[in-house]
């Protein structure tokens, strides 16, 4: 799959309505390119082994595009990041499945760069029953600063559709609970083949 596929199966203001968007890596609307930072092969090992697949989450693929659609505070809605990764159809299967296999075996890991953030909890939550495959979780992220230590909720979802993988993230305040937007899942759902 080419990255103009990609790119087309973004989502659009037409699409969701009263959500802002913005491009977080890929091509911009406006043709601008905001280069991927990491991708397969130049990732950072983590410790414990174990735990790879979870912070790798879905790794990048032939083609990837990242964006956001921003925060709506009065409705308390949260920010809510997606990534689109093409992978080869034989591959694609797989990313999940390691997903799938890691989760179980991760309770906790510290970030490669930042010894002082880390993450923990993981909690696999029950099948969506969306597109081909499927994993959806919650983790908790913990920093630990002069002040203290601060965690704060993290909420995934990783859809497979064919040899696509739709990744969704939203990010909670510490002590509150953190929802994915279904309206936006299933429209971008909706946009794969």
């Amino acid at each position: 799959m080419t990255q103009q596929q990609i790119d087309s199966y973004v989502l659009t203001q037409k699409d969701v309505p009263g959500d802002k968007i913005s491009t977080m890596a890929g091509r911009t609307t406006d043709g601008t390119e905001i280069p991927v930072a990491l991708s397969t092969g130049n990732l950072p090992r983590i410790s414990p082994k174990g735990c790879q697949h979870v912070y790798e989450n879905a790794q990048h693929g032939s083609a990837y595009r990242q964006y956001a659609l921003a925060d709506d505070l009065l409705s308390g809605r949260h920010n809510v990041e997606v990534a689109l990764i093409a992978y080869r159809p034989a591959d694609a299967p797989k990313v999940l499945a390691d997903l799938q296999a890691a989760l179980p075996q991760c309770t906790a890991y510290a970030g490669p760069v930042d010894m002082t953030e880390g993450f923990e909890h993981p909690q696999v939550l029950p099948d969506p029953h969306l597109g081909d495959q499927a994993v959806e979780y919650r983790i908790v992220e913990k920093i630990d600063d002069q002040e203290g230590t601060l965690r704060a909720p993290f909420h995934f979802l990783v859809v497979r559709k064919g040899s696509v993988i739709a990744w969704f993230m939203a990010q909670g305040f510490p002590g509150k609970a953190v929802v994915l937007p279904m309206d936006v899942i299933n429209a971008q759902l909706a946009k794969l083949p």
